[in-house]
């Protein structure tokens, strides 16, 4: 089955994809998905809804959330839980950890060394509490900073994710993984065990990166 495991509803600040779009087009692909919104309370209720309509539709839906990790005040990247039961705020990571083995998800880290976005800086010294990484991202803006990812991933023998990291439908897809999976159990099963593929079929645009800024000053509405 493909999976695309990191994607953004219009409930991030910078995203304009409905979510009923997101399952309408995994719907029609075959695809899983989780969608992976920045937290809020807002966020939190669109997961929600989009839950109801992905297990009428019949499709994959792994709840998820792209949380901030705060040190001393400042932010210090983003990581990503999966099968979350309820949202994680943004803290340190000490505490983002211990709340994702709370409630029995699965941590990932996104856009591990892409610099110019808010990669999480300390994922090499912390990579034994991830489940899986990201090493392909098709919003990265250079692609050997994915590239860089893989090799980490092969040398720690680490689960490897492809992902659109798409904030408007047209990026849905972009990046999918690969896993023989149908079930939660089987999903984590496969990726313990680093049975992934990553499956690159598109790169991020410059208008899709400038839709993100339309996105944030709300001058173009959702779809």
């Amino acid at each position: 089955m493909l999976f695309d495991l990191h994607l953004h509803s219009r409930y991030s600040l910078d995203a304009l994809t409905k979510p009923e779009t997101i399952i309408r087009i995994c719907k029609k692909n075959g695809w899983g998905v989780s969608i992976t919104d920045h937290c809020s309370m807002d966020s939190y209720e669109g997961a929600g809804g989009a839950a109801k309509t992905a297990k009428k539709k019949g499709v994959f839906l792994i709840p998820g959330e792209e949380i901030l990790v705060f040190e001393d005040g400042k932010i210090k990247g983003e990581v990503i839980a999966y099968f979350l039961n309820s949202p994680i705020e943004s803290k340190s990571f000490a505490e983002i950890v211990d709340d994702v083995k709370s409630q029995g998800a699965l941590l990932s880290c996104p856009h591990p060394f892409d610099w110019p976005r808010r990669n999480f800086k300390e994922f090499p010294k912390h990579w034994k509490k991830f489940a899986c990484m990201e090493t392909f991202n098709a919003r990265a803006y250079y692609n050997h900073l994915n590239k860089k990812s893989e090799e980490f991933a092969e040398g720690k023998k680490i689960a490897q994710l492809g992902v659109s990291d798409a904030h408007i439908p047209e990026e849905i897809g972009n990046g999918l993984t690969e896993m023989n999976a149908g079930t939660e159990n089987e999903f984590r099963k496969e990726l313990k065990k680093q049975r992934t593929k990553v499956i690159v079929n598109d790169f991020a645009t410059v208008w899709h990166h400038f839709q993100t800024q339309l996105a944030r000053r709300k001058i173009v509405s959702p779809r």
